[in-house]
């Protein structure tokens, strides 16, 4: 879909300010899932404008699969998406995409960079899943997001984010400008986890092996009552050697886990990814769900 072609979904009146410039888009997604008197999961509360756009809701007796889809193919220059997530008590949500987001190019270098604000809230004894597919940035693109997860206690989480260092088999490889991803856990208002992957011309060497080759990564936070009786560190970092990939993995807390996973190969580093989402299954049940997208 050409740039210039920029569609525009918008499903609520409240919607106060403006979806659409000439330049840029606004993107707002706003969902709510609840569990019902059957022990499904439901959305209580959907909003989905500008940017966002949502597949119809699945629910396989695990969890409930909403996929989020971008109808302008894409993040360019001075977009701006913002989008709350709550999962209530007892509920159980997978947020995916079915297909990669890109980070266009740049068509004026002082053009502001795509932004993204994402919080996610669970309740007790809800679990959230977010498995998007590849973020690639293009070259000469610029991107910041800042992501926020709170947690109640005995909340349960699988988050992920998947990054490509480009468009790799145009020769595209670590070409933007700018990336800056920022990410913040809490628990009960307790901060377990921050980070922040600042990357841009002169700081490539913190996706580059030592080599100087471009390196496909993923960052992963999972918290769960029993992940330190299922998950062995060292035993998944040599699964993960023995797969083609360099991972790490270390426990914030008796709940709580950070998995980084690096690899030259974006076939090799999902599979690692798909072997530790298995692995967990008995400490979150949730994970059953089927990945395949419908």
């Amino acid at each position: 879909m050409a740039g210039s072609q920029r569609l525009l979904h918008r499903s609520d009146a409240r919607v106060s300010t403006p979806l659409v410039s000439a330049r840029a888009v606004r993107g707002e997604l706003r969902l709510r899932a609840e569990r019902d008197a059957t022990g499904k999961t439901v959305l209580a509360d959907r909003h989905a404008a500008g940017a966002f756009h949502l597949s119809k809701p699945y629910w396989d007796g695990h969890a409930l699969m909403v996929q989020w889809i971008n109808p302008t193919a894409g993040i360019f220059a001075g977009d701006l998406l913002t989008s709350e997530v709550s999962v209530g008590a007892g509920a159980s949500l997978m947020l995916t995409t079915p297909s990669a987001t890109r980070i266009h190019t740049r068509v004026d270098t002082s053009s502001a960079p795509g932004k993204q604000t994402q919080r996610f809230d669970v309740a007790n004894n809800g679990f959230l899943e977010v498995l998007p597919e590849w973020l690639i940035p293009q070259a000469g693109s610029a991107f910041e997001q800042v992501t926020t997860i709170h947690l109640e206690e005995g909340a349960c989480l699988f988050y992920a984010e998947l990054m490509a260092p480009g468009r790799v088999a145009r020769g595209e490889a670590l070409a933007f400008v700018h990336l800056d991803l920022r990410i913040k856990l809490l628990r009960q208002g307790r901060l377990l986890v921050q980070e922040r992957l600042s990357v841009g011309q002169g700081t490539l060497w913190k996706l580059q092996d030592v080599g100087g080759h471009a390196l496909f990564a993923a960052s992963l936070l999972v918290v769960a009552p029993e992940i330190r009786r299922v998950h062995q560190p060292e035993s998944f970092g040599r699964l993960a050697a023995e797969m083609g990939c360099a991972a790490g993995s270390s426990f914030v807390d008796e709940q709580t886990l950070c998995v980084r996973v690096t690899s030259a190969s974006a076939m090799h580093l999902r599979r690692v990814c798909h072997a530790l989402r298995a692995s967990l299954v008995p400490c979150l049940p949730g994970l059953k769900v089927v990945t395949r997208k419908l």
